[in-house]
């Protein structure tokens, strides 16, 4: 990676760095590790405010992210069912030139782990986890995910064929994620899926409602229907407050008369017979693919209740009538949520001179929901980002359905003038000073300087009509015109972290970037300056703030390869490349053993050396050299690819009060 804003360590900063002494902290962070065996790969997904993390495992590819409700985030038709579809997709909206080895990989997995076809041919050929949960302790997540609903009735569940992944820690540092349901053995070599993601939240699993529009719904949705669990909130936010938990449900089956969503001859459309569900469709082989619209939807705690955010498409079509159109299927989905309250941050206490949060603005004491709602265009359904503010701030009922109005975010819509330049755009978390982050995804028609890359925004929620800032029009040295990346999660002090293109070549009709955690303690209502001062005012590769210069040390183990989740303390949940002997030296991409030993995937867990919130806090920032000749590195067992498996995981997220 040939940055130019990257500098080699000159003696001059050499002789700065040796005149603090041996005291003297000389990286932001210390590198901590988090043991699990469950998989080839592990992420650090979630961390709470006491400093656990959470996360996930992979052995192979997901093939269809798990974490979206459309496929890539995009394909609300439900047609991605094949390598033929995955192939396409790579060569219409990601663009690289070996798209072909991609999708191979999408497809059959590997080292005979993960991949869609796997999932695809389960009914048949039984399945395998590609992808386990695990607590701060390293143990296994949702050993045995419940099910009023089993397929064949009297069917036993399969040992280890659930998938598991971990998105966030609620209000009350419970684990909020998504499993599978597992698959049911039902005789003759045969095993059925009784649902393929559903929220939930400790132990409690979510359900998709039971009724929609006042009417009972399909029976297919709450036998088989998905639901997906981000975030929570708690209102009031005071002691008397509930526990709700914040993501998307079915509501209704999708158009399963069109008969590009059948799969290898296998008819959805013989899931219903005269417009009536079958009474077992997840024992029967045409069922296996079946998808559903899905609300922005709240649950309360135990699951018992729950209730959808607001109608789709809210800007002059704004009904719930009609749940597809032209076989596409409306979207939407709430990936964060916040409950403004400023007298509660500030009696947190900082011993900076302003407080976290220094004026209530218009929202305070109500739950504020980001995320995305589907707008149409004519036939078109599109994804695009929103927040979502109570309807009305006095009475909000969270018993009753559609009591939020959602708001597109300017800048992020799919459409600008008559040309589609996304794919697709999502607001993927709020803090309390409501500062919305969020990714748009170029359209792979509209690449930009050589890429059809998300990029990453922030937005002010109390503005009238949010508006999309994207970091790559700031002056943040590391997000360049064209760069992509993820933005997972933001703390109470505008500290943003995520993903990002630590390289410019060229992805459309070129290569894969390689990724970089980063962070980014943004400009906005309620950073402290002390604390912002620490980062020298600028975004940073994580890599940069983890060098203490010293080959033989911890940290000298790992290279930041995402961040997922930042708490109040800074504390953040991140992925890491380790090298078991540590890299040949402390530079960017310096070799492991000499090229010749296997770098490995693991999650890990950075915590500050000093207390961000002490104004004498001091550290010196020594940013990684950068050597410039070619490097070939030998890949763990997911190889070079696993960070493509990450940013289509899109491994996150969140802690927030």
């Amino acid at each position: 990676m040939n940055r130019s804003c990257i500098f080699k360590l000159s003696a001059v900063a050499g002789l700065i760095l040796a005149s603090f002494g041996a005291s003297a902290n000389t990286s932001l962070y210390k590198i901590v590790p988090i043991n699990t065996s469950l998989g080839n790969e592990s992420y650090g997904s979630a961390i709470d405010s006491k400093g656990n993390i959470a996360g996930d495992t992979r052995d192979g590819t997901d093939g269809i992210p798990f974490r979206d409700e459309a496929p890539f985030g995009m394909d609300n038709t439900f047609t991605y069912l094949d390598w033929y579809d995955l192939e396409s997709y790579c060569y219409r909206q990601l663009g690289y030139n070996s798209c072909e080895n991609w999708s191979e990989r999408q497809w059959h997995g590997i080292n005979g782990a993960g991949g869609l076809e796997r999932e695809r041919e389960a009914f048949y050929q039984g399945y395998t986890a590609n992808a386990h949960g695990f607590d701060n302790s390293g143990q296994k997540l949702m050993q045995n995910p419940t099910s009023d609903y089993k397929p064949g009735g009297s069917s036993s569940l399969v040992a280890d064929s659930n998938n598991v992944v971990v998105n966030a820690f609620s209000v009350d540092d419970d684990i909020i994620g998504l499993t599978s349901s597992g698959y049911y053995e039902l005789g003759n070599s045969q095993y059925g899926l009784a649902y393929r993601e559903r929220g939930f939240v400790g132990d409690v699993i979510l359900p998709p409602p039971t009724t929609f529009n006042g009417k009972a719904v399909s029976d297919i949705v709450t036998k088989m229907g998905r639901t997906m669990a981000f975030d929570s909130f708690k209102y009031p936010a005071d002691d008397t407050g509930e526990t709700f938990i914040v993501g998307s449900a079915s509501v209704t089956p999708f158009d399963y008369r069109d008969s590009s969503k059948d799969y290898d001859g296998r008819d959805v459309g013989r899931c219903f017979s005269n417009d009536v569900a079958i009474d077992d469709p997840g024992a029967s082989p045409n069922c296996q693919n079946f998808a559903f619209s899905t609300k922005g939807f709240v649950w309360n705690k135990s699951g018992t209740s729950g209730v959808s955010v607001a109608v789709w498409n809210t800007d002059g079509h704004g009904n719930d009538t009609e749940s597809n159109r032209s076989e596409k299927s409306y979207m939407s989905s709430i990936r964060g949520a916040i409950v403004p309250n400023h007298e509660l941050i500030a009696s947190e206490g900082s011993t900076d001179s302003a407080p976290i949060y220094p004026d209530a603005r218009d929202y305070e004491g109500q739950p504020i929901l980001v995320g995305y709602n589907t707008r149409r265009d004519s036939n078109n359904l599109l994804m695009q980002a929103a927040v979502f503010r109570p309807i009305d701030k006095d009475s909000l009922d969270l018993t009753q359905d559609n009591q939020w109005q959602s708001t597109y975010i300017s800048g992020a819509e799919v459409e600008h003038g008559d040309h589609y330049i996304y794919s697709n755009s999502r607001a993927t978390d709020i803090n309390n000073n409501l500062l919305v982050i969020g990714e748009s995804k170029r359209s792979g028609y509209y690449p930009e300087n050589g890429a059809a890359a998300s990029r990453i925004f922030v937005a002010d929620a109390n503005a009238d009509t949010p508006k999309a800032t994207y970091l790559s029009e700031t002056s943040e040295s590391i997000f360049f015109v064209g760069s992509g990346g993820i933005a997972a999660s933001v703390n109470n002090y505008n500290e943003i972290v995520g993903t990002i293109d630590a390289e410019t070549a060229r992805e459309y009709n070129g290569k894969q970037r390689r990724h970089r955690g980063f962070i980014n303690p943004y400009d906005f209502t309620g950073t402290h300056a002390h604390r912002r001062a620490l980062f020298e005012n600028k975004a940073w590769w994580l890599d940069d703030l983890t060098n203490d210069e010293n080959v033989s040390g911890t940290n000298n183990h790992y290279r930041i390869i995402a961040a997922s989740d930042i708490n109040d303390k800074g504390e953040i949940a991140a992925t890491a490349l380790y090298c078991a002997s540590g890299y040949d030296n402390t530079g960017h991409n310096a070799y492991c053993g000499g090229g010749t030993d296997i770098e490995k995937v693991v999650a890990v867990k950075l915590e500050p050396t000093v207390d961000l919130d002490d104004p004498d806090a001091t550290v010196t920032i020594i940013p990684r050299s950068v050597e410039q000749e070619a490097i070939s590195r030998q890949a763990g067992s997911l190889g070079p690819w696993s960070l493509l498996l990450l940013a289509l995981a899109g491994v996150r997220r969140k802690y927030k009060r």
